[in-house]
């Protein structure tokens, strides 16, 4: 149910609409805050980047095997005519390739994110492999002008780029794989070791009422700081008026209970409209 702003405003103690909607932002901030650090969040929040980042990464990596696939049919087949089966047979070396080294990165990433490393040269002397003979495919193409045709520097750096940034990739996917995960897995251990805030003791008759008891022992009255000063605002208006201060002031000017408002004129009375000073 929505809360009538209507309710809240008070313009002769100074709260406008404007300070309502300041009060509700302070506290949506703190709401907000709260759910900033709560480690859980910060867990969904890893996750999510995590999966954009993933997605990101194995798609333009799927873009430069591309690129690379059709580097690699030009050295295997671009030389045979369209109708010999060889031709078409050279467009699946490439993605055989490609599949080998996905596979590695799944592997890779599993077992780093359990935190297992990978200590075998054949992993790595697989995938450098793959590299070499991408890039050698790629290249050789470009080196090996047929006649008619002219060397290009721009060609020649772009079949040598996009491999080298393809086996980069295939690289750092298990390293962004790994660290993600064990920074999810370190924000649930957090939240699953994080004390349950345990709830306040429920106030006393002395919190409550803190008027009736300064007045009950002859102590002075003492009023929270924001209370103290809406209440000697509303004072030095009714002063300023010409009257005399009563309880239904007081309520305009803070939200208090009918006897506590009386008690505070009682003590405003009693010091001569110097209480809470």
């Amino acid at each position: 149910m929505q809360v009538n702003e209507t309710d809240e405003i008070d313009v002769q103690a100074g709260v406008t609409r404007r300070v309502v909607g300041l009060r509700r932002k302070r506290a949506e901030s703190a709401q907000l805050r709260g759910l900033v650090d709560d480690p859980d969040m910060v867990a969904v929040r890893i996750e999510s980047q995590r999966r954009l980042i993933t997605r990101g990464m194995w798609f333009f990596l799927a873009l430069g095997l591309g690129f690379t696939t059709a580097g690699v049919q030009d050295f295997l087949g671009g030389h045979r005519l369209i109708s010999d089966p060889l031709w078409w047979a050279a467009w699946l070396a490439e993605p055989m390739l490609a599949g080998i080294l996905i596979m590695l990165l799944v592997f890779e990433s599993e077992v780093l994110h359990r935190g297992v490393p990978v200590d075998s040269r054949w992993v790595d002397w697989l995938k450098r492999i793959l590299l070499t003979s991408t890039l050698f495919m790629n290249v050789y193409p470009t080196i090996a002008v047929r006649a008619g045709e002219r060397f290009e520097v721009g060609n020649l750096a772009i079949h040598v780029m996009v491999p080298v940034v393809v086996f980069g990739v295939a690289e750092v996917m298990p390293v962004i794989q790994q660290r993600m995960n064990q920074a999810v897995t370190d924000a649930y251990r957090a939240a699953n070791t994080t004390t349950t805030p345990q709830p306040s003791p429920a106030p006393t008759a002395t919190t409550v009422r803190p008027v009736q008891t300064a007045l009950a022992t002859g102590t002075r009255l003492k009023l929270p700081d924001p209370i103290r000063d809406a209440v000697r605002a509303k004072v030095d208006q009714v002063t300023a008026e010409g009257r005399t201060l009563t309880a239904d002031d007081v309520r305009q000017a803070v939200r208090v209970p009918a006897d506590l408002a009386d008690r505070i004129v009682a003590e405003v009375a009693a010091r001569n409209g110097h209480a809470f000073t």
